[in-house]
């Protein structure tokens, strides 16, 4: 007997399969315990792995999401931070430049300071001294309130006098300078002062004039401006006498150390100028150390 060819056969391997199919469908329709069918339970089995899949993706993009928030919060705090420490590092320097100013009035001016209203803190940024007119720059101006003939005075003593005025500089006349002079007083602790003139000798310090020789002059004496000469107030410190010789002429002449070198200063005041009108010795900042 021939055996059935495959075309033959064809229609029971159709029919086989298709009760095969059906089979598995039917078994799949069969519910667990659980209450889930057989269907559910392996098309679950099969699609959790993309699940968690899926899951760890939305973490994922949920971290990132929130990491690039804080870190931007981060950024603007940081930010904020960095501009507040800038200043209060600005205000630490300004506070202390107040500080090294007032150690620098306390010097000048006694226990307690006491400097004029408009009194004005300024830095000496260049001093001209090559020729008989000595002069210095300062890096304040009208805009800080400096005025002409406004005094100048440093931690030592007087400085000098303002001459010119820019909007941020000011030129500052020297006691050194040849056409400069103060009214000063020659004091000694055994004796009253004596009015004298100071005038600049041009070589960076000061001569004095019109002292007579029957006049009692020391070395170690110090002058002081009298606060006659409508320039500066009285009681400032303007020098001290190295030396004291007899001349030809019927004055003194004496050798003088001028109380302030300005090529070794870098922060001054600047006073407002002196009234015309109250032309009289004022308090002695020496006589209050």
């Amino acid at each position: 007997m021939a055996t059935p060819t495959l075309a033959e056969r064809r229609p029971e391997i159709f029919l086989a399969v298709l009760l095969s199919l059906c089979l598995v469908a039917l078994s799949l329709q069969v519910r667990r315990p659980g209450g889930r069918t057989v269907g559910e339970s392996w098309l679950l089995t099969a699609v959790s792995p993309f699940v968690d899949l899926v899951t760890s993706v939305r973490s994922g993009v949920h971290g990132v999401g929130a990491w690039a928030l804080s870190r931007r919060a981060l950024r603007a705090e940081n930010g904020a931070l960095s501009s507040e420490v800038e200043r209060l590092r600005a205000q630490l320097l300004r506070l202390r430049d107040a500080e090294h100013d007032k150690g620098r009035l306390l010097e000048l001016f006694g226990e307690h300071p006491s400097p004029p209203p408009g009194t004005v803190s300024a830095r000496l940024i260049a001093v001209d001294s090559s020729g008989p007119f000595h002069t210095a720059l300062l890096d304040r101006g009208t805009s800080a309130g400096l005025q002409i003939d406004g005094v100048v005075l440093a931690t030592a003593g007087l400085l000098g006098r303002v001459i010119a005025l820019g909007q941020t500089t000011a030129r500052v006349q020297l006691l050194s300078d040849r056409t400069a002079a103060v009214g000063v007083l020659l004091v000694h602790a055994a004796r009253v002062g004596r009015a004298a003139v100071a005038r600049g000798d041009g070589e960076g310090s000061v001569s004095i004039e019109y002292v007579s020789t029957i006049e009692p002059v020391e070395p170690d004496d110090t002058l002081v401006s009298s606060g006659t000469d409508g320039l500066y107030p009285g009681g400032l410190p303007v020098g001290r006498i190295v030396s004291v010789r007899r001349n030809k002429t019927l004055f003194w002449q004496i050798q003088v150390s001028a109380a302030v070198d300005p090529h070794r200063e870098s922060v001054v005041f600047v006073l407002p100028p002196v009234r015309k009108s109250d032309v009289a010795p004022g308090p002695s900042a020496a006589g209050r150390r």
